[in-house]
């Protein structure tokens, strides 16, 4: 069982690379640019306006809270200490590479995550980090109050949680840990979420003492920006301690 694994780690970066090269021929142009990766291409894959990068396989999700954190953020400038959670390539390649953070990624079962790590029991001490980044995540987590705790708990006084969930800004969450596959599926929009949130999010992260705030990034940017970057008007929700 070892060998097959190793060969599979080690192949691995070899085919992205050409995997992500030879989409970035495919689709070279001048339509749209990913900040993350800050090359630009005829249009996203996928979806032409909101598809992902055919280089770093940025979503738009990901793309509007990159551009979010560089304009809103001293992120970029200043010394931080982050924890990732779930952390997307994308963001790996892009936040690994400076000098400025000390960036540390976690993930309970991805390979390429720097820890092991269960969302609902951090092991680091309280007021270990000056950013969390938690970017669809706690939909796929049952007791999602007390990883909402643990965020709170692992942050330093005055640090931020920068959240994003699937969310409805027109109903109350609507959730069923129990619920089969197909359910989950139909009703929270995949099969491995196990609820869609909706307006009592707010209150759930306010619930362990977060100050939060909703921010629209992409409706601050001009219809130009929204189409060149690839973004929708999705929430990002700021949570200070």
């Amino acid at each position: 069982m070892k060998t097959p694994y190793k060969y599979i780690s080690f192949i691995s970066p070899v085919y992205r690379n050409i995997k992500s090269t030879a989409l970035s021929i495919l689709y070279r142009g001048k339509n749209v640019t990913c900040p993350l990766c800050n090359q630009s291409f005829s249009n996203w894959i996928g979806e032409r306006d909101l598809g992902s990068c055919p280089q770093c396989g940025s979503a738009a999700r990901h793309r509007l809270l990159y551009l979010y954190l560089q304009q809103n953020s001293s992120l970029f400038t200043t010394s931080h200490t982050i924890l990732h959670f779930a952390p997307e390539k994308c963001w790996q390649n892009r936040l690994k590479k400076m000098d400025n953070l000390k960036y540390i990624t976690a993930d309970l079962s991805a390979p390429e995550a720097d820890l092991k790590i269960d969302i609902t029991d951090i092991s680091f001490d309280s007021e270990s980090f000056d950013v969390v980044i938690c970017s669809h995540v706690l939909e796929h987590i049952d007791d999602d109050n007390k990883a909402i705790g643990e965020l709170f708990r692992v942050l330093k006084h005055n640090g931020v949680a920068y959240i994003q969930v699937p969310y409805n800004s027109s109903k109350l969450t609507d959730e069923d840990p129990s619920a089969n596959p197909q359910e989950r599926k139909k009703r929270f929009g995949q099969s491995d979420h196990v609820r869609l949130y909706g307006t009592d999010f707010l209150q759930r992260l306010e619930s362990p003492g977060f100050k939060v705030t909703q921010e629209r990034h992409a409706v601050k940017l001009d219809s130009k920006d929204r189409e060149q970057f690839g973004v929708w008007d999705d929430v990002i929700f700021k949570c200070i301690k």
